[in-house]
């Protein structure tokens, strides 16, 4: 997989033009801004890590977790994801131009995954839960898998919402942190780069688990800082980029995390494609970014093999910017 393939350059560059454009508009005033712990371990020993678009960045000094503090409080992030044009742009020109390259590349592979536990657990497979559902696509794929007896998804934004009920699946349109036990029990659960943008990642996996049965699993993803492109990259990383990400946990953190909001956690890996992809077309589109003589000679490697097997290690060391995550409530 290539990040050409599922994050044109040109399309993504209009996104984070958007997204600098409502940073005017939506967090030009800072005065509600609330300091947190570190959303990992909870830690509030920290140190500066770096400084975005306005927006502070604390580096935890326990776990190493990547974090915005003083952040946006609930109700303005919430506001920002209903009327911002960037999250417009991402949820129609973005997502419809890229949407069956993810299916392939994405969207299909992670269903194969869900397929995998379900058969390893001996998991009851009757009711599947997919957070964040967007355009549905992910729910269509996990439908083919004739698993589950039913298929939901949950996707707080009504014109998301709305596709996915006309693709013939039932959706709860609002936030998982208000969904109650008597709504809805699954057996399988999954969210896809949510973590990233909330206020509170320990209350969003707490609430997961209220909707889940005794018992139930829950698979997401998430932005590691830990991971080789981030590392590398730093302030000039595009997954550092508020006020969409303000949680970029460590594989520490997370593990911390997750027992910490009492899952059994069961696997933990980093099973990114994109790390070395990523930082050579960072260099190729801004050539003067200062890197070491080593990653520049890595990442612009004539040889694809060379290029390839070092994000094969990146991958099985837990080194990739790209974390997955299966639990068990």
């Amino acid at each position: 997989m290539k990040e050409s393939e599922i994050r044109p350059q040109a399309l993504f560059d209009e996104y984070l033009a958007l997204a600098r454009k409502d940073l005017e508009q939506f967090f030009s005033d800072k005065s509600s801004f609330v300091e947190v712990p570190c959303p990992a371990c909870g830690s509030d020993c920290s140190e500066s890590g770096l400084e975005k678009l306005g927006f502070k960045y604390r580096s935890c000094s326990e776990c190493q977790s990547l974090y915005v503090s003083p952040r946006p409080p609930t109700h303005l992030i919430e506001t920002y994801y209903r009327e911002g044009e960037a999250v417009k742009f991402w949820a129609t020109d973005f997502f419809k131009q890229t949407a069956e390259a993810r299916r392939e590349q994405i969207f299909r592979p992670r269903a194969r995954v869900v397929a995998e536990w379900v058969g390893r657990c001996g998991l009851s497979a009757d009711v599947f839960v997919d957070v964040g559902s967007g355009y549905g696509i992910f729910l269509e794929e996990v439908a083919r898998l004739g698993l589950f007896e039913e298929v939901w998804g949950i996707e707080p934004a009504p014109n998301l919402a709305a596709v996915c009920r006309d693709k013939g699946f039932s959706i709860l349109e609002k936030p998982a942190e208000s969904i109650k036990s008597d709504e809805l029990q699954g057996a399988f659960a999954t969210a896809f780069e949510v973590l990233e943008h909330l206020f509170d990642p320990a209350l969003f996996l707490q609430s997961v688990a209220n909707f889940l049965k005794p018992g139930g699993m829950f698979l997401f993803t998430t932005l590691t800082v830990t991971g080789f492109d981030i590392q590398v990259l730093w302030e000039h990383a595009k997954a550092v980029h508020p006020p969409h990400h303000l949680n970029l946990i460590s594989v520490q953190g997370m593990a911390q995390l997750v027992e910490r909001c009492g899952w059994h956690l069961l696997e933990l890996s980093t099973p990114g494609e994109l790390d070395v992809d990523i930082v050579r077309n960072t260099l190729l589109e801004n050539p003067d970014i200062h890197l070491p003589r080593f990653v520049r000679q890595i990442v612009s490697h004539p040889d694809e093999q060379v290029r390839n097997a070092f994000q094969k290690f990146l991958e099985m060391n837990r080194l990739s910017s790209h974390i997955r995550v299966v639990s068990r409530a």
